[in-house]
């Protein structure tokens, strides 16, 4: 039996263009089998197995402009970049998850799963949550940058930013037997990411010291990235895989704030979605599992 993945980049804001096509599907109700998210394209696809059209847009948009979200304000109070209590237990009060549909919507077949960073092995762990506090602290633990966040602490271990060890986790994808892949990336088609600069390994060394394999990783993340890069054009190529990508003028940055930007960014990636979505089922029909 074909499996199909959906395989769903972080990069911060720069996931509204992410919100966009999942907001898309949901409205037509097209899931596939295991869906992997990074980061804040984990956030999104809380969203998505939720069922909850126009969640991720409005949390994004609504939201990235508060003080207590992002910015100095958290800086100075919480000593991270983003607010995390704020993001993972107030918001989601104002604005409450589906968990009923979140959990029945998965399955043995089609699962969701949550890329870490496991800092004292430098290497990725691929959590499937089993509650709604496992979901959101998995979720934060995938959201925690380095340097300008903080580590999650769970059961005994300190987790970052999933997007470190496996920013793309299509060979995840492919271990688990799925053959075709959905995959949405959150930068353009020929982008590349650089090498990490001197002046930021030396932070890192400063701030990681007790965690080698965790400096080591970050070190290692572009050529990793880029590599994966690669093999996702090599899948687009033999038809294994169906990649959406925004184009270069509708991009912001991973800590934008400007609403109306963030929703033209939404919107780009709807309208993506939307304008491919027969070539979408053609190349992997829908699987027949979702939650009417």
């Amino acid at each position: 039996m074909e499996k199909t993945s959906l395989v769903i980049e972080g990069g911060g804001m720069r996931g509204m263009y992410t919100a966009g096509v999942l907001d898309c599907l949901i409205q037509r109700n097209i899931y596939w089998n295991n869906t992997y998210g990074v980061s804040a394209g984990a956030c999104h696809g809380l969203s998505y197995i939720s069922k909850q059209f126009d969640r991720a847009r409005r949390v994004n948009a609504n939201y990235a402009s508060k003080a207590r979200y992002s910015g100095v304000y958290c800086l100075l109070k919480h000593g991270t970049y983003f607010g995390f209590d704020y993001i993972f237990k107030t918001i989601p009060k104002e604005n409450p998850i589906d968990w009923f549909t979140f959990f029945k919507n998965q399955s043995v077949e089609r699962k969701f799963i949550i890329t870490v960073t496991n800092a004292e092995t430098g290497k990725a762990e691929y959590i499937q949550p089993n509650s709604p506090e496992d979901a959101l602290q998995w979720l934060q633990a995938s959201s925690s940058l380095p340097i300008i966040g903080k580590p999650m602490h769970i059961n005994g271990k300190i987790y970052f930013d999933g997007g470190i060890s496996d920013s793309i986790p299509i060979m995840k994808a492919q271990q688990d037997g799925n053959t075709k892949h959905i995959i949405i990336l959150t930068q353009p088609k020929d982008y590349k990411k650089k090498p990490v600069s001197s002046s930021m390994k030396k932070v890192l060394k400063r701030m990681y010291k007790k965690y080698p394999n965790f400096i080591e990783a970050n070190l290692a993340r572009p050529d990793l990235y880029n590599k994966t890069l690669n093999l996702i054009n090599q899948l687009e190529e033999e038809n294994k895989a169906f990649v959406f990508r925004p184009k270069e003028d509708v991009l912001v940055s991973r800590l934008c704030k400007d609403k109306e930007r963030l929703n033209k960014l939404y919107q780009a990636g709807y309208e993506d979605c939307l304008s491919n979505i027969d070539c979408l089922l053609k190349f992997a029909p829908s699987a027949t599992l979702a939650v009417k």
